[in-house]
């Protein structure tokens, strides 16, 4: 028993040490070399996650997916109501982790259908889902991302 809970702690103490999140368990501030805002975002389409930062007040990141419609990366969220999606809510300015290499970007909710639809078509082609599932979703929003 006095392992175990040893052994937690530990765990806990690793874990608290890490700035970035771990696979689906959100983390703080991100840690990278900062780059420029790429001329090419079409890199990302051979990976499948990146790492977003929003509140620079209080930094909190997750893992999500990315992709690029006519040469503009765009993020989405299944549900609004996440924490990372209020904070681009409150503050747009959010960082772009893609292979270690920080991106500075804005983040700008997508409210024109057309956008939306084309936007969708890439993440049926990328993540292999049903468009339906990504259009239909009723609480869900997407992000495009533009330099700051």
């Amino acid at each position: 028993m006095i392992r175990n809970a040893v052994v937690a702690l530990f765990g806990l103490f690793i874990f608290s040490g890490c700035s970035g999140p771990m696979g689906p368990i959100a983390g703080g501030e991100l840690e990278g070399a900062p780059i420029d805002w790429p001329s090419d975002w079409t890199y990302t389409n051979k990976i499948e996650n990146v790492l977003l930062e929003t509140d620079p007040i209080d930094p909190y990141s997750v893992t999500i997916w990315i992709v690029v419609a006519d040469g503009v990366p765009y993020i989405a969220a299944g549900d609004g109501d996440s924490r990372w999606a209020r904070n681009i809510m409150e503050n747009p300015n959010v960082i772009v982790s893609v292979d270690g290499k920080l991106i500075r970007a804005r983040a700008t909710q997508v409210v024109v259908e057309e956008e939306i639809f084309n936007v969708a078509d890439q993440y049926v082609e990328k993540y292999e889902m049903e468009q339906e599932d990504f259009v239909e979703e009723e609480d869900g929003v997407l992000f495009r991302l533009s330099p700051r």
